[in-house]
Formats: C-alpha cells, structure tokens, sequence
C-alpha cells in the first residue's frame, strides 16, 4: 500500500502568522504547502503568490473551496502558480471546467481537488472523474464535535475503493492515525497538531514515521 503523503495546512489569520509558522524548519519536513483557507479569505489571493515565490520547488496547494465564479476566482489563485487549488463539491461541473481552462491558459498543470463537505453522492464522484478530477478531500468539519466516527471511516474508505485519491483532514493527530489503518488514504492534512506543536518540525517527522509505520 502507498504511504501517505503529509500536507500542512496554514490556516492563519494573517500572511505574518503563516510566514512565522514557516519558520521552524516545519516546512522540509511536509510534502506538500498549504495556503488554508482561513489565510486565503483573510489576505486573498496574493498570499498564494507570496508562498510560491518563498518556497518555488514545494509543492503548493491553494484552498479556496471554490464554488462559483471558476474563471474569475480560479484565476486569480492560478496566477499564484498552485500544484493545487480546492473547488467545493457543491459547484456546478461547468465551475470545475473555467477552472481547468484557466489553468491551461496559464501552462499550467494544476490538479483540482474536490472538496466533500456538506451534501454529496458517491454518483457525483463519477462525474467528477469523467471531468478529469482524480483527487478528492473528505474533511471532518471542524464545526461537529468529535473526531472522526466509524461512519465517516465507512465513507473515506468507500471512496478509495473507487479508485481515487482520497485525502483525509480536520481532528486528526498522532493517536487518530490508527482509525485509518488499511485504507489506502493518499494524504494526511494536519493544521494546528502540528503548527502548534512544542516543535513543530519534530512533530512532522513523528506523524510521517507512524504514517510509515502503519502503512508500509
């Protein structure tokens, strides 16, 4: 089974609050940048340019969630050069194409990533895929209290058995990681379990060493 990939989400209040998190050696440590979506609505789209420019060979992912507007919005996070950018699962499939558009108009190859939150069907996931989308994000949300329940565990590992990537993220930290032992989850977002960590970098090699662990 492939292990999974780790993606720290900078979930900030401010460009400095992020920058700051930054400066712990944290990020050598994850596979993959996230400008969160809380930065994103604070500074806008800029900020996504700001962390290009910072780390140019990290992988970068823009999480917007975008709903609408795919062209204009989508836009303004492509001109940042994301590897990723986030649309909601409530948009209509002609958001997900001005997105995809926007992207080759620029050379890029930015993936878009799928969001699930709120109302779904596991029918839309076969349209998302006949739309080009090979990566989806199931988020426990931070509003429901608790951790990830068995049902939720049913539902992650449901779609990975519909042969596509599936990242994991929100409540998740070292001791959650045994929940999801046996589904080929592509990637593990952490937020503050590991951006408010003692050491947080420490903290990011422990959380890849258990994902090692578990899933070698």
């Amino acid at each position: 089974m492939k292990i999974p990939t780790v993606q720290l989400a900078l979930d900030c209040s401010s460009t400095e609050e992020a920058i700051r998190d930054c400066q712990t050696g944290v990020v050598d440590e994850v596979d993959i940048l996230e400008c969160g979506y809380s930065l994103i609505a604070a500074e806008g789209a800029r900020v996504v340019k700001i962390f290009r420019e910072m780390y140019p060979n990290k992988p970068l992912l823009a999480d917007l969630k975008i709903v609408d507007a795919g062209s204009k919005i989508g836009g303004m996070l492509l001109d940042g050069r994301p590897d990723f950018t986030t649309i909601l699962c409530a948009c209509e499939p002609g958001t997900i194409t001005s997105v995809q558009a926007e992207a080759k108009k620029r050379g890029l190859n930015t993936k878009l990533q799928i969001e699930l939150y709120g109302h779904w069907s596991f029918e839309d996931v076969k349209l998302w895929k006949e739309l080009g989308i090979s990566q989806l994000t199931l988020q426990h949300s931070g509003d429901k209290p608790g951790g990830w329940d068995e049902e939720e565990i049913a539902t992650l590992k449901k779609l990975c058995d519909m042969g596509i990537d599936v990242a994991a993220t929100g409540s998740i930290g070292y001791d959650d990681l045994e929940k999801f032992r046996g589904i080929p989850v592509s990637c593990f977002i952490f937020g503050r379990a590991i951006r408010k960590a003692a050491d947080p970098a420490k903290e990011a090699r422990r959380m890849k060493e258990k994902i090692k662990e578990i899933w070698s």
